[in-house]
């Protein structure tokens, strides 16, 4: 596994660009962290005001320099619109391994954007990172984001976790195709 970037690096798809979390991005981080039907399966509830999103920026800063998690807002290229997260946690250099997270606003679903940030972030952890293999903790009820991590590959391994095995599986394009 190669060592974990402190700076996060801009990666793109058709459509999306994958970039750091900024000040600038707290309404829409809230309009997501907020939504009761986003958070419906999160571990923690929905963000009751702007200081809790503001707490997550700095945790996500703090976390990256720490080296133990890299979080990503995913972005329409052509608006620059916020749409939603996606990251790496959790990671195991021993084993070559990390967890996978992502968020996604309400009036994004059902468009492939999520499929599409998360293969091109699946291509960035096993090219650039050298990561083997990815988990995914998902509740049983959450039948949105199984459908998603098993098209995408993952399968079910124990209690609430998929994996994934990034050397076996089948070449990525960037653009999330």
């Amino acid at each position: 596994m190669s060592p974990l970037p402190t700076v996060l690096p801009v990666l793109s798809s058709q459509r999306l660009t994958l970039r750091p979390l900024a000040d600038k991005d707290c309404e829409s981080l809230f309009a997501i962290y907020g939504d009761p039907e986003v958070m419906r399966y999160a571990s923690d509830p929905a963000f009751a005001d702007l200081a809790t999103v503001r707490q997550m920026l700095d945790s996500v800063a703090q976390l990256l320099q720490q080296g133990e998690s890299l979080e990503w807002g995913v972005v329409i290229a052509d608006s620059g619109n916020l749409i939603g997260t996606c990251g790496l946690h959790s990671f195991d250099a021993n084993h070559h391994t990390a967890e996978v997270g992502c968020m996604l606003a309400r009036a994004a679903w059902g468009q492939g954007y999520m499929y599409e940030a998360l293969s091109r972030l699946l291509t960035f952890a096993r090219d650039d990172l050298g990561l083997q293999q990815l988990q995914a903790d998902i509740d049983a009820p959450n039948q949105r984001s199984i459908n998603l991590f098993t098209r995408m590959g993952f399968q079910w391994w124990e209690g609430s976790y998929y994996r994934l095995d990034l050397q076996s599986l089948r070449p990525l394009h960037r653009d999330g195709r």
